[in-house]
C-alpha cells in the first residue's frame, strides 16, 4: 500500500516541473508572436483613428509609447531614391503599388541590422496621401533565455523544499487512500467469504432437501407397487393407505415450511402487527402440549406477566410454538422446563446434556438436526431454528441462545427491550 504514496510523491514532483517547463516552452515558441501580434493590432487601431485634423496631436502621443506616424504625399513613390528614402519596406516600388491597388492597408514585419523586429504599416489615406506608422518590438528570446536559466536555478535550490513538500503531502493524501483500500479489502473478503458460505449453504440446502423429500416419496413409492404387485392382501391395503397418507402429509409439511422460510429469507413475507397480549398467546400454545408434559412427567414453571406486545400475532406464534417443541424435544433426564415473560424478556429454558458453545450456529441452519427424530413426533421438519431466527429478525427482535453451565440449561431469550448478553457472539445468534 506504501506505493501509493510514492506514486503521489512522483506525481506532484512531476506536475510541478512539468508546469514549470511547459510555462518556459510555451514563452520560447508563442510569447514574441504573440507580443508581435499585438503590437499590430495596436498600430492597426492607431491608423483608423487618424485624420488630417488630428494628426499632430496622435504622432506626439503614439510617439510616446514608441510608435511613429508620418504622413506622405502619394507622389513619394515617383522614382526609386524618393521611395527607398520615406519607404521603410524591403520591397520593391512596384510591388509596393501593386499591393496598394489591392488593398488600402500593407502591415508587415521585419527584422533590421540590429535583429530588432519592426513592424511597418503603410495606409493609403485618400488618392494623394499615404499614412506610414512604425514600432519597434524588442526581441525577447535572449530575455526567455535567461528567464530559462533563472527557473533552472529556482528548480535546483527548490528541489530539497520541493521534496519535502511533496513528501509531506503524499504522506497526507496517501493514508487516508491506503486506510479505506484496505478497509475496502477486508469488507471485499468478507463479502467473498460470505459468497462463499452461502454457496456451501445452498448446496448443503439442496442436498438436504433433496434428502428429506427422498424418503418419504421412496416409502410411498414402495407401497404404491407392492399394491400394484399384489403382494399386499386386501386386508393390509387400509393401514397402508394411512402410512402413504401420513408420509404425503409430511412432504406436503416440509414443503410448505421450505415455501415459508424462503419467503421470511427474502423478506417477502407481509408483517400484520397488532396489540398481543405475550401471556395468552404463551398459554395458548402450552395447551397444544398439556398431554405431552403429562405423559412425559416434564416439570412446566411458568412464571407470566401480563405483557403486552406490537406485532405479528401468526409469526410471533410460530416462533414461539417452534421454541418450546425443541424445549419439549431435547429435555434431559432431569426432565424440567421453565418459561419467564416479563416485560424485558420471554425466557424459554430447559434442562439439558452439556452443550458445545462452537456448535451453537448449526442449531440455526436448516437441517441441522435431521437425523434426530426426537423433533419429528411434534410435526417438526428440521427448520424449527432456521425458521425461528428469520421471524424474529423480521419482527426487528433480538435474540440470544446460549447454555448455562452453571444449572446444566439451554436458554432461549427473546429480548423485548433491546438489551443485550456477553454470553452470545456472532451474528447468526443475535438479531436485531
Amino acid at each position: 500500500m506504501k506505493r501509493i504514496s510514492f506514486k503521489i510523491f512522483l506525481f506532484l514532483n512531476c506536475l510541478t516541473y512539468g508546469f514549470i517547463g511547459l510555462y518556459v516552452l510555451i514563452n520560447y515558441l508563442f510569447l514574441e508572436d504573440y507580443q508581435i501580434s499585438l503590437k499590430k493590432k495596436e498600430l492597426a487601431t492607431l491608423a483608423k483613428e487618424y485624420n488630417h485634423k488630428n494628426y499632430f496631436s496622435l504622432r506626439e502621443t503614439s510617439q510616446q509609447n514608441g510608435i511613429f506616424l508620418r504622413e506622405l504625399p502619394l507622389n513619394v513613390l515617383e522614382g526609386e531614391n524618393k521611395f527607398k528614402k520615406f519607404h521603410p519596406l524591403k520591397i520593391s516600388q512596384e510591388e509596393l503599388e501593386e499591393r496598394l491597388k489591392n488593398s488600402q492597408e500593407i502591415i508587415e514585419t521585419q527584422v533590421g541590422r540590429d535583429n530588432i523586429n519592426r513592424i511597418i504599416l503603410i495606409k493609403k489615406v485618400d488618392s494623394e496621401k499615404l499614412l506610414i506608422v512604425t514600432a519597434s518590438v524588442a526581441p525577447i528570446t535572449e530575455v526567455i533565455a535567461s528567464t530559462l536559466k533563472f527557473f533552472i536555478y529556482i528548480i535546483i535550490f527548490s528541489i530539497p523544499f520541493n521534496l519535502y513538500v511533496a513528501y509531506k503531502l503524499s504522506m497526507r493524501m496517501g493514508r487516508p487512500i491506503e486506510s479505506e483500500l484496505l478497509a475496502l479489502n477486508d469488507q471485499l473478503k468478507k463479502e467473498l467469504e460470505k459468497q462463499k458460505q452461502s454457496e456451501i449453504f445452498r448446496k448443503n440446502f439442496i442436498s438436504n432437501v433433496t434428502h428429506e423429500l427422498k424418503t418419504p416419496v421412496a416409502i410411498i413409492d414402495g407401497y404404491s407397487e407392492a399394491i400394484l404387485d399384489g403382494i399386499i392382501s386386501p386386508e393390509e391395503i387400509p393401514s397402508i393407505c394411512v402410512n402413504i397418507s401420513k408420509e404425503a402429509f409430511n412432504i406436503n409439511a416440509l414443503v410448505q415450511e421450505l415455501l415459508f422460510y424462503s419467503k421470511m429469507e427474502s423478506g417477502y413475507i407481509e408483517i400484520k402487527k397488532e396489540n398481543i397480549s405475550l401471556k395468552k398467546l404463551l398459554e395458548n400454545i402450552l395447551s397444544r402440549y398439556v398431554v405431552d408434559f403429562r405423559v412425559n412427567t416434564i416439570t412446566l414453571n411458568l412464571k407470566l406477566e401480563d405483557i403486552y406486545l406490537e406485532s405479528d400475532r401468526k409469526l410471533l406464534g410460530r416462533a414461539l410454538n417452534n421454541i418450546i417443541i425443541n424445549a419439549l424435544a431435547y429435555v434431559d433426564l432431569r426432565k424440567k422446563i421453565d418459561i419467564i415473560l416479563n416485560e424485558n424478556e420471554i425466557v424459554i429454558k430447559n434442562t439439558s446434556e452439556d452443550l458445545k458453545e462452537e456448535n451453537f450456529q448449526e442449531y440455526f441452519k436448516p437441517f441441522s438436526k435431521k437425523k434426530d427424530k426426537k423433533i419429528r413426533k411434534y410435526g417438526g421438519t428440521g427448520l424449527g431454528l432456521s425458521v425461528v431466527s428469520e421471524i424474529l429478525r423480521n419482527l426487528s427482535l433480538e435474540y440470544q441462545f446460549y447454555y448455562e453451565e452453571k444449572t446444566g440449561e439451554v436458554i432461549f431469550k427473546i429480548l423485548l427491550r433491546g438489551e443485550r448478553n456477553e454470553k452470545i457472539s456472532g451474528d447468526d445468534l443475535t438479531h436485531k
